[in-house]
This record gives C-alpha cells, structure tokens and sequence, in this order.
C-alpha cells in the first residue's frame, strides 16, 4: 500500500533544485510555478539550439548552460517577495495552532452529528450513550459507531495533515513530532459528556472536558500518536530508498 505522501516523490526536471528551495523555505506552490516557468524557458532553449544544428542531447545541455547553475537559478527563486512560506518562517506557530484548530474542526462538526443522532433516534433520551447492545446492523448503532469513529480518528487525521505540510517542505521531524505530542495529549484526556439534565447549557447539552485520569489514557496517547506518525515513517523509508537505489 503506498505512503499518502509518495506524490511528493514526483519526478522533476530540475530535482536538485526542487530539493534545494524546499529546504530553504520556499513555499511549495512556488517551487511547482517556478520549475513549470523553468521547464518552459529550457524547452523553447532547446528548440532553439536544434535549428542551430545540435543534436537533440546536444542542444538540451546547451539549454542547461545557457539557463543558469542550480546556484544562480536557486538565489533568484529565493529573493522573489514572499518566496519563503509561513510554514518556514514560523514553524513554532503553524505546528502548535494547525493542529488545534483542525482538531477543534472535526472534533465540533462530530459533536454536531451526535446531537443530531440523538434527536433522530433517541429523541426522549436523557443521554445517548449506555442504551444497550444493538444489532451491528441496526441504523442507530451503525450511525454512532461511523461519528464515534470519526471522533476519535480526528487527532491522527490531524496528525497526517501536519505530517503532510512538514513532508511538502522538507522541515525538520522536531515540528510535526510537536503536533503529534499535542494532539495526542488532547484525545487521552477529553471526554465527552452528553445528559440532558447535568449539563443544561453547552452544545445541545453536550460539553467536552479535559483531565487527567488514569494510566490507560499514557496508553491510549501513544496509540494515537504511533498510528499519526506510521505514514510519515514510511514516507520517510521510502524517501531512503529511492536516492540510495
């Protein structure tokens, strides 16, 4: 099964280069436009060195030569304004923030279909949660069990979000590791409570607590922050094998 991040191996006509203005902090959609710029300069070079003659090899390292070094093309990418990207400027801000507002975001879009669920199929219900085993294929589990899953999964999915913006610009691991570690810390000690009459305001009586409670929750934390971090191990795997091939 292949890494969500092996698009970022694509190929490219100037990888060196490619490789060089990520680690340096341009931001990704600024390399793609500036090596696409590139790419159409070196075409219409070539084709040109062609009708003086050369040899289609010939005429493509003529191209190259004329274009510029990996060094002189590198510098001019980087002084455009703006070239370097939030991401890389202030790596501490995106990865401590990014991740609690992408948590917060799935987190209140499933406590929404909870209360939802709740009104569809336990309207009189005093809470929705101990209501007894249900048939696996019965609607009301099927619905609970998908947004249970979904609440619980949204401190990975956020994790690889992190791990895919660190991955797209070559960042140091220390970053994202941050974001797991917060994320992690979150889903071990939130709980979500929902009762009708103990919690009589919050969203539709559902509110959403954080404690530390007891060493099954240090458990549950490395799961959530080993599951985030597999494929960006594997990435990283692969990476390592494609430049030592």
């Amino acid at each position: 099964m292949p890494s969500p991040f092996s698009n970022l191996l694509a190929p490219s006509a100037f990888p060196e280069l490619r490789e060089r203005l990520l680690r340096a902090g341009m931001a990704p959609r600024h390399v793609r436009r500036y090596l696409s710029d590139l790419e159409d300069h070196l075409a219409d070079l070539t084709t040109e060195e062609q009708t003086h003659g050369l040899s289609p090899a010939a005429a493509h390292t003529a191209a190259l030569a004329r274009l510029g070094t990996p060094d002189t093309l590198a510098a001019a990418a980087l002084a455009q304004p703006g070239a370097r990207s939030l991401t890389a400027r202030a790596p501490w801000a995106v990865f401590s923030v990014t991740p609690l507002a992408l948590l917060a975001a799935v987190w209140l879009f499933s406590l929404c279909l909870l209360r939802l669920g709740w009104q569809i199929f336990l309207p009189h219900a005093v809470t929705p949660f101990g209501h007894g085993p249900l048939h696996f294929t019965d609607a009301q589990n099927i619905y609970f069990q998908l947004n249970r899953s979904l609440y619980l999964g949204a401190p990975i999915l956020a994790g690889w979000c992190m791990l895919l913006i660190a991955a797209r610009q070559r960042l140091n691991a220390l970053w994202p590791l941050l974001s797991l570690a917060i994320l992690a810390v979150l889903a071990a000690t939130s709980q979500v409570q929902a009762n009708r009459e103990a919690i009589p305001s919050g969203l539709g009586h559902i509110s959403v607590d954080f404690a530390i409670r007891p060493a099954a929750q240090n458990e549950y934390a490395l799961v959530v922050f080993l599951l985030a971090l597999a494929p960006y191990v594997l990435w990283k795997l692969q990476t390592h094998r494609t430049y030592s091939a």
